[in-house]
Parts: structure tokens; C-alpha cells; sequence
């Protein structure tokens, strides 16, 4: 009764989350842009709390420096050629120094400012990849195209491990980092997303050899994104990063394979620009 429970509630969040998502992609770049900086800062939230960062200033300077990186691949995708780009990383690392160094904390120096840069890296930095995929509009793919391409991916990555694993899942994945992910759902997450992804090469007719290979890599890469955040929930004692996704837990818990599987994809594409 509680999973059914647990299952409904999973739907239903993920049916209003598609809904709200398909009219903000479509409304725009700088809504979009918008859209990315308010999920990367709820990310980042979640990330602060787990790293139990008390200062009001701190968490002012790491959010405003989250919405910096992805204002700059906002830029970058945009083509703001007249605006030099690595001003903005130069900001973030004055404003990062210039706190920690003023605030001082003997033996803690390194490690928090490690933390912290890679909070903005791998959060704000992998979840601005959806802006440049949301502006990919060459070689097969059009309009919004390549981002649809990639959270369908994910997803069916996500959730055929899921279904698979619950309904046939009995030897554990990765029992000391989670012991919930079953060898059963990582073979039904991965087969899932083969068959979505040589469908769509062979119907739009952009199928061969490269695809091939990348439809292979792309669900394991989703599976690293999600073992990658139970790493880091394991480390922090936390079960879920957030709450505010019904059934689902936190945006990181939300986003953890796309923010692994869209850089991927991104320069997966670009690679084969080039060569083609």
C-alpha cells in the first residue's frame, strides 16, 4: 500500500513537473535562462544545507555565483560575442578567495573552498548544459529538440531502472553506496534507453555507428550521475537532498543523472560536428 502510495505520488509530480517544463522551454531563452538559474539555486540550497553552511553571506556569495555560471553559458549559447566570458569566472574566484580569506578558519582553508567550487561546478555547471542543449539546432536536431532529446533519455533511464528493479531487483548494484539499486533495475534502466534512443537515430534517419556507441554510454552515465549523489548523500548521513519534489525527494535527487548525462551528450554532439 505504501509504494503504491509512494508510486502515485511519483506520477502525479511528474506529470505537473512535464507540464510546467514544456511551457517554460518554450517560452524563450531568457525565460529559460531563468529557469535554470531557479532550479540551480534550489540544487545549491540543498547542497549549503548538506554542507550545513551557516553564514548568510557565504550562501549569498555561492548562489550569486551559482546564477553566474549559468548566466555565462547563457552567453556563451546566446552568441554575446562583445562580452568577455572568463570575466565572470575571474568574479567568482575573487568573491570565493576574498571571503575565505578574510574569514579565516586554521586547517579548514582548502577544504572549504573545495567544497564550495565544486558545489558551483557540478551542480550549476552541469545543470547550465541544458541552455546550450536547449540552443543545439544543427545536424538532426531543431528548435528545443536536443534537450527533449536528452531528459527523455534520462528518464526512461531513471525510471526503467526503477520499475525493472522494484518488480524484479534482488542482488544489489552497489550495496555499500545504496542498496536499493538492484543489478535487475541497471539492466532495465540501460535497456530502456537503448531502445528509445536507436529509435529515434533510426526513425529520423541519423543512425550509425557513433549512435550506436553512444546509446550504450548514455545509460551508464545516467547510472554514474545517480550512484554519484547517493556518494555524496552517503557521506553528508542524509537520506534524500531536498523534499520539495513529491515522491521524488530533492532537485538533486530530481536531476542527479541529467546533470551527468546532458554535459555528455553536449560534447557528444559537438565531437561529431567536427568530424562530420
Amino acid at each position: 500500500m505504501m509504494v503504491i502510495k509512494m508510486l502515485k505520488k511519483r506520477i502525479i509530480s511528474s506529470i505537473i513537473g512535464i507540464i510546467i517544463l514544456v511551457i517554460l522551454v518554450f517560452s524563450g531563452s531568457f525565460i529559460f535562462f531563468l529557469t535554470v538559474s531557479a532550479i540551480a539555486l534550489l540544487g545549491l540550497q540543498e547542497y549549503w544545507r548538506m554542507l550545513e553552511v551557516e553564514s548568510t553571506l557565504l550562501k549569498f556569495i555561492l548562489n550569486a555565483s551559482g546564477v553566474l555560471v549559468v548566466f555565462n553559458s547563457f552567453l556563451l549559447s546566446n552568441d554575446y560575442r562583445h562580452l568577455p566570458y572568463g570575466i565572470i569566472l575571474f568574479i567568482i574566484i575573487i568573491l570565493l578567495y576574498s571571503y575565505n580569506i578574510y574569514f579565516y578558519e586554521e586547517g579548514l582553508f582548502v577544504k572549504n573552498i573545495s567544497y564550495q567550487f565544486f558545489g558551483l561546478i557540478y551542480i550549476a555547471g552541469g545543470l547550465s548544459f541544458a541552455i546550450f542543449l536547449r540552443d543545439f539546432t544543427i545536424g538532426p536536431f531543431f528548435n528545443t529538440s536536443a534537450l527533449w532529446f536528452v531528459l527523455i533519455a534520462t528518464w526512461l533511464t531513471d525510471s526503467g531502472a526503477y520499475f525493472i528493479g522494484m518488480k524484479f531487483g534482488k542482488k544489489a548494484m552497489a550495496p555499500v553506496i545504496s542498496p536499493n539499486k538492484t543489478v535487475a533495475g541497471a539492466v532495465g534502466g540501460i535497456a530502456t534507453s537503448v531502445i528509445f534512443i536507436l529509435s529515434v537515430t533510426l526513425f529520423f534517419d541519423f543512425f550509425n555507428l557513433y549512435w550506436l556507441l553512444f546509446s550504450l554510454i548514455f545509460p551508464l552515465v545516467a547510472i554514474m550521475g545517480d550512484l554519484f549523489e547517493s556518494c555524496l548523500k552517503r557521506d553528508f548521513k542524509v537520506k534524500d537532498t531536498g523534499s520539495i519534489i513529491p515522491g521524488h525527494g530533492g532537485i538533486l535527487d530530481r536531476f542527479d543523472s541529467f546533470i551527468f548525462t546532458a554535459p555528455l551528450t553536449y560534447y557528444f554532439l559537438y565531437i561529431l560536428m567536427v568530424v562530420n
